[in-house]
């Protein structure tokens, strides 16, 4: 055991330490000079006072001294801290890990001291505290781990130190394969070296000695429609082996081998390792994502004969055996429109074919599921389109097309558009250049809606009772009204929100918190409410949903009521006791116009929050102007999108919403100035609405307007992503966890382009994107990089600005896509034992061998024990000035110690009564008094006549009455003799006796200070 380094100038004293130990040089010194001044100074004391006083100096000046010195008392602590990192990535073979639990075990039962600790931290792809140091831990804790597809040795080993003890000597010890993904475990080995904390090593060895990994597949960026590619699948085998490959387009398997019917084609592997091409021909314009997927059948080994024999030994991890490329087929002019019917569709896709544009119509069932199959189209166009047609996914997914990767998107109007489809409060509101709630201002009948909640006896009931009224709350403006029924187990039916107008929709939001979903036995009271509070309404729409499984009972004329009164009830049936239950409510939606769901299985579960949202929208009526045909305001004639239109036919209705702050454009108004066409861009893409609607609807004009197909052509090109530039060669390059992106600008003359304004957005596997900074780093020649640490697709998209040097603006796009189709951590097929001896050999640690015993990890030797410190300054201080009060009394009080000595004895000894000692003393007191009146003349004045001044003669009998006369003779006097006292028992006497002495002490001492005063020669 080495004892801990002091800080520089620090001086250790036994259990002392001085901080500031300069000033102790001062101590000798000053004795010195204080011997020399007390030979004249103190020459007056006795000797045994002198030798006092220098010794009560030379002591003060040491405390003072030390004072000064900043002293602290020292405690070194004995007791041993051993912190185990442990590799917890997927790339550790099981098998290992339990061993490695094992040891732990081991290791936490045999420590020598019980004031050892044991702590645990563990590494993956995060680090985390499973333990901290404790006398209470005795073998491997494991909570949460987090993502295993990482390795991060570095943040764990940190971790460690900054949870380690402060009160005893501490060691790592690193359980791993030293195969990290992120991070730098030596840069927290130099850390560990800086606070003396030694890192013993664990190797944790394996070998995958079969193992294959499909390393990458090569795909060109771009290609032609119709054109063949080659793509370039490249694996590694650890020795040789035999598997299928299989090729996937956009998830679809590819026919690699038409003769069987296999969609896969076998092939043989080296040790090592192969490249194997493989012809394709696109299926389709767009980005297309290709996989390739090895799957092994075993390893080849040479038979006895010679032959080749196929082995049935697999990979260990499969992880590994699959790559991703993506490549962008030419789609030029390609749209995406989206409607429900042939209808609402066809004459705006004939227009947008007449402009030899490629639109392809589709309903929102078949809408993309992910973002590079939206990626195929440079516009998608919404047609009178409710929000409760797109799951939440799909909607995220379009956001993300428009704003980061430059998408376009068209919304046209129709009573399933904008605010009355249910549109406010998804994702795409905030990428819309109107406001979907109308200003207040804006007078328009409001909707009531009224939830009443039944017993929600299906799987996880509660959760999904308040996901539909939360999906219907949301589907609303703030300004409509809403209110929920119950009723509530002890409660009975009421009101659990009053019906009232949304607003922010705090408050609904938190009665909906508050249900209790009680089982209600009958509708009657329930809906009895709902009426009465919605015909109290003022609204234009008033709706009312049930959600129940069918059992309370009903009295059909109050359907009568509902009826009369226009407010219709859509009812949603779930998992009924029986097939009769569902018949009430059945009844309901017949007779007041409303609509009946049956949900009965797991599937149908996961539809219901579309349902409230669908059904919400029946209030949203109210936002819907329809009336007489009026032409609304051109605005804007000169914009690119209005370009050479300056009048537009009557319209008869659209959808009002308000307009948005910011850089919107409005280029049509309605009554009351409301947005009629407006457009903006949103992130890298264009967005265009138009509230009225492209069908003869509420445009019967519009279809037969000359300009109509030049309205729609200019709209739709203005808003579509531009096509790849040739101005641009954009190349990727993979570094770790991140890609450099490399652009190289040329401009008309194939000169390089210099200080072009790029926006650049990367589009992530988790579905949320990220602006990529890109900066010139040389002549046409531009960086970016983006974060690529999760598997999976990123798709980047560019757009840039730059002078053409004739006066203009040249502008471009282009996109790339990344892929990174599993973890680094899958890479690894050996341990790396290297880097785990350099990281001991950097801490002065050691490599474990795996024997509790043997590694002895609660060893002493070679730690730093920690020293804990105390300041005593202010008691040191404090001694000092009892020591200089104690001086200051020996050299000036004159205080002898034989006298303090004395008094101290007689204090503790015996002694007489309390009465006694005061007699003594006042006994002495008299005697001092009679000699200081003795005559001056130096006769001794006889002790019987001074008695005499002080008391009677008693042979003298006492004066009859009056004062005596100056020469002896009693005076004559009437006043009878004073009748003697009888005399006191003895205790009392002596009490009398001293009452007596005080007052002839008193009477004595005036006496003398009289005579005292007149001199010899008076009287």
């Amino acid at each position: 055991m080495i004892a801990a380094p002091m800080p520089l100038g620090v001086l250790p004293v036994g259990p002392l330490q001085f901080d500031e130990p300069i000033w102790l040089l001062l101590i000798p010194a000053l004795w010195a000079l204080t011997l020399f001044l007390s030979r004249r100074s103190i020459a007056g004391l006795d000797r045994g006072t002198r030798i006092a006083a220098i010794i009560i100096r030379l002591a003060l000046i040491v405390l003072i001294v030390g004072a000064i010195a900043e002293p602290h008392s020292r405690k070194v602590s004995h007791a041993v801290s051993v912190t185990a990192v442990v590799d917890e990535s997927r790339s550790i073979p099981p098998a290992r890990r339990l061993a490695v639990d094992q040891y732990l075990d081991d290791v936490g039962h045999r420590r020598p001291e019980a004031d050892d600790l044991l702590g645990v931290v563990t590494a993956a792809e995060d680090a985390y505290v499973q333990a901290l140091p404790s006398t209470r831990v005795e073998s491997m804790v494991r909570q949460f781990v987090g993502a295993t597809d990482g390795t991060n040795l570095g943040e764990a080993t940190r971790l460690a130190l900054a949870v380690a003890s402060e009160d005893a000597a501490n060691r790592l010890v690193l359980i791993s394969d030293g195969n990290e993904t992120d991070g730098s475990i030596l840069a927290a080995a130099q850390a560990a070296k800086a606070l003396g904390v030694p890192i013993d090593v664990l190797p944790i060895g394996y070998d995958y000695e079969h193992e294959v990994i499909v390393e990458s597949l090569v795909a060109p960026s771009t290609a032609r429609g119709g054109e063949t590619i080659n793509l370039k699948v490249v694996v590694f085998a650890a020795s040789p082996a035999a598997g299928r490959l299989v090729i996937t387009e956009n998830g679809d398997p590819i026919d690699l081998d038409p003769e069987t019917d296999e969609m896969g084609v076998i092939v043989e592997l080296v040790a090592g390792r192969n490249v194997l091409t493989v012809p394709i021909a696109p299926r389709r314009v767009g980005p297309q994502t290709y996989e390739a997927l090895f799957e092994p059948l075993g390893a080849i080994t040479i038979g006895d004969q010679g032959q080749r024999v196929i082995a049935g030994v697999g990979d260990s991890m499969i992880e590994n055996n699959r790559a991703m490329a993506v490549t962008f087929v030419g789609s030029e002019g390609a749209v995406l429109i989206v409607a429900e019917s042939a209808s609402e569709s066809e004459p705006l896709e004939r227009a947008l074919l007449e402009s030899e544009l490629r639109p392809e119509t589709m309903t929102s069932d078949r809408f993309p599921a992910s973002l590079t199959e939206l990626n195929r189209y440079e516009a998608v166009i919404l047609v009178n389109q409710p929000a409760y047609n797109f799951s939440a996914a799909g909607l995220e997914n379009l956001r993300q097309y428009v704003h980061d990767s430059g998408g376009g998107l068209v919304m046209t109007g129709g009573p399933d558009a904008f605010g009355a489809g249910g549109w406010i409060g998804t994702a795409i509101e905030d990428a819309l250049p109107v406001r979907l709630d109308p200003p207040q201002k804006r007078q328009m009948p409001r909707g009531a809606l009224a939830l009443v909640m039944h017993s929600i006896e299906m799987p996880r009931g509660v959760y999904y009772g308040k996901q539909v009224a939360n999906a219907a709350a949301d589907a609303l403006s703030r300004l409509d009204l809403i209110g929920i029924v119950e009723f509530q187990m002890f409660g009975g039916t009421d009101w659990v929100h009053q019906l009232a107008p949304k607003g922010d929709g705090v408050a609904v939001k938190q009665s909906i918190n508050k249900l209790e979903f009680g089982d209600m036995p009958s509708f009657d009271e329930s809906l009895n409410l709902a009426l009465a509070g919605l015909n109290a309404a003022n609204a234009g729409q008033k709706h009312v949903i049930v959600i129940s499984d069918g059992d309370p009972s009903l009295t059909k004329s109050i359907l009568d009521d509902y009826s009369a009164s226009k407010i219709s009830i859509s009812t949603v049936g779930v998992y009924p006791h029986s097939p009769g239950n569902f018949n009430s409510l059945r009844d309901m939606a017949n007779m007041t116009g409303g609509t009946f769901y049956d949900v009965r299985t797991q599937a149908a579960l996961a539809t219901l929050p579309q349902i409230f949202i669908k059904e919400a929208q029946t209030v949203k009526r109210a936002l819907i102007w329809e009336g007489d045909a009026f032409s609304p305001t051109v605005m804007n004639v000169g914009s690119e999108t209005m370009r050479g239109i300056t009048a537009v036919p009557p319209i008869t209705g659209y959808v009002v919403t308000a307009d948005r702050e910011g850089l919107s454009q409005v280029t049509m108004r309605g009554h009351e100035n409301d947005p009629i066409a407006a457009n903006w861009q949103f992130g890298l893409g264009k967005v265009f609405t138009f509230t009225s609607d492209a069908t003869s609807r509420w445009g019967a004009a519009w279809t037969g307007w000359d300009a109509y197909k030049q309205f729609w052509e200019q709209h739709v090109r203005w808003a579509m992503r531009p096509t790849g530039s040739a101005n641009l060669r954009l190349t990727t390059e993979a570094r770790g966890d991140s890609t450099l992106l490399v652009v190289e600008a040329f401009d008309a003359g194939g000169a390089r382009l210099n200080f072009a304004d790029f926006q650049a957005r990367v589009a992530r596997p988790g579905g949320d994107g990220a602006a990529v900074e890109i900066t010139q780093v040389g002549p046409g020649r531009y960086e970016g990089v983006v974060d690529s640490s999760d598997p999976g697709s990123y798709v980047v998209s560019i757009r840039f600005r730059a002078p053409d040097g004739e006066g203009g603006i040249m502008e471009g796009a282009a996109q790339a896509a990344v892929t990174r189709p599993f973890a680094d951590e899958f890479r690894a097929l050996e341990s790396n034992i290297a880097l785990l001896r350099q990281v001991a050999q950097v801490t002065g640690g050691r490599v474990l061998t795996g024997d509790p015993d043997q590694d002895e990890l609660w060893r002493r030797e070679g730690l730093e024990m920690p020293v804990s410190t105390t300041s005593i300054w202010l008691t040191v201080a404090l001694i000092a000035v009892g020591l200089f009060l104690t001086d200051v009394g020996v050299r000036r009080v004159r205080v002898e110690p034989r006298a303090i000595g004395a008094w101290f004895a007689k204090a503790l000894g015996a002694s007489g009564s309390g009465a006694g000692e005061q007699i003594d003393s006042l006994k002495a007191a008299r005697e001092k008094a009679r000699e200081r009146m003795a005559p001056t003349g130096g006769t001794k004045k006889d002790p019987q006549q001074a008695k005499r001044r002080f008391e009677a003669d008693p042979s003298t009998p006492p004066s009859q009455a009056g004062p005596v006369a100056l020469g002896g003779e009693a005076i004559k006097s009437d006043r009878p003799s004073p009748t003697p006292k009888p005399r006191a028992p003895k205790g009392e006497q002596d009490e009398e006796g001293i009452s007596r002495l005080m007052r002839a002490k008193r009477r004595a001492r005036e006496e003398y200070d009289k005579d005292r005063d007149q001199g010899p020669n008076d009287g």
